[in-house]
């Protein structure tokens, strides 16, 4: 089973923000980084970038497919 992962621009796309709002949140409300990294980029699971999603005031649509369109 495979699991999915996020990136930055990953999660700001999915909740219609910048990404550099994705990362302010890291750099001034210390949220806890998460435990993956690939080089220097941080790389979110489902259940981090839900924490995220939170921190926004934002919901994390389960049911949102990556580009589909309604």
């Amino acid at each position: 089973m495979t699991e999915e992962l996020f990136l930055i621009s990953d999660i700001a796309r999915r909740l219609d923000v910048p990404p550099h709002r994705v990362a302010y949140l890291f750099l001034n409300r210390k949220l806890e980084e998460p435990k993956l990294r690939m080089g220097n980029r941080r790389v979110f699971t489902v259940d981090e970038a839900k924490g995220v999603a939170m921190a926004m005031g934002r919901i994390w649509d389960v049911n949102q497919q990556e580009g589909a369109n309604e």
